[in-house]
């Protein structure tokens, strides 16, 4: 009689799936959004953005517009390998919007500080935030400020009296910011 050999049972392993992203999860104003693996989140704040700016922009702000920027309740950056903050894929201000004032508004009276405010030339009014877009679902408005490095897209989000503000660069930033919730 001849043996027969069994073969030994095929285990299938599914493929292990890579996801390349990382869930930020902010509990203090409820977002969220996914970022490459490759990048790094930081909170940040008006104090550090001061610190790194070496000077207090809302001063100079309320100095030469003669009112205060909104309160900064927080800041969030997504940085890349070069970390450097000017010209990260993604940063998100979060603003009190208590007087509940409409993205043209709050253009009007803040003019995207604290990153651009300083600017009183007449490219001021062609990089307002005319073009629409969505951010989760809701109305958002931005403008691209052609002659910052990277170009930035600047993309405000009036909600629950608050607004974001995002400075986006590049196709990272973008991403970043379709997966925001």
């Amino acid at each position: 009689t001849s043996a027969t050999k069994e073969s030994p049972a095929k285990v299938l392993i599914p493929p292990v799936s890579e996801n390349k992203n990382i869930t930020f999860i902010s509990n203090e104003f409820n977002f969220q959004f996914e970022y490459p693996k490759d990048l790094s989140v930081k909170e940040d704040s008006e104090e550090e953005f001061n610190k790194r700016g070496n000077g207090d922009f809302r001063k100079n702000f309320t100095y030469y517009v003669t009112y205060s920027p909104a309160k900064v309740l927080g800041a969030v950056v997504v940085l890349d390998e070069t970390d450097s903050y000017e010209t990260n894929p993604l940063t998100v201000w979060v603003f009190e919007n208590p007087n509940n004032l409409t993205i043209e508004k709050w253009y009007l009276n803040f003019w995207y500080y604290p990153f651009v405010w300083g600017d009183y030339t007449a490219r001021r009014n062609s990089v307002a935030p005319t073009n629409e877009a969505t951010v989760s679902g809701q109305m958002a408005k931005y403008g691209v400020v052609t002659y910052q490095p990277g170009e930035p897209k600047f993309v405000y989000l009036k909600n629950n009296g608050r607004m974001y503000l995002f400075r986006i660069i590049g196709e990272d930033g973008d991403k970043i910011l379709e997966s925001f919730k």
